[in-house]
């Protein structure tokens, strides 16, 4: 089964639902090039949504290592959702569950992204004259 992936934006957001096999060959290959074509067109922010991944091997994980890396050095964040336990145990089997943000959901994930984009609230007082 090929990986389908369908791509989404939301309020700058850029949501990435993957389903199938992230794998070795026209998979993992399909999935960079979607990446790559994000980050080059300026995008910095990047939700990759696993929940209906059902198997990765290590060129999968890889892709994900360079989707990472690339989004990291235009200055952008990528983020995973809906790890299912299978996906999380294989990252941490990796080593590689650290160098990842992750969300429990994709609605956290994109709602990480806005707080971050709102900034702190500044309190304004003014000296009573």
């Amino acid at each position: 089964m090929p990986l389908e992936i369908t791509q989404r934006e939301t309020n700058g957001v850029y949501l990435l639902a993957l389903k199938g096999r992230l794998v070795f060959g026209d998979e993992s290959i399909g999935f960079r090039t979607t990446v790559d074509n994000l980050v080059s067109s300026g995008a910095t922010r990047i939700v990759v949504n696993l929940e209906h991944v059902h198997y990765v091997d290590s060129a999968g994980l890889s892709s994900l290592i360079e989707a990472h890396r690339k989004t990291k050095a235009q200055g952008g964040r990528l983020k995973l959702s809906n790890l299912g336990p299978n996906f999380k145990h294989a990252l941490e089997l990796a080593r590689l569950l650290p160098l990842f943000e992750t969300c429990p959901t994709e609605s956290d994930a994109v709602a990480g992204f806005r707080h971050e984009t709102a900034g702190p609230a500044i309190e304004s007082s003014a000296a009573p004259t």
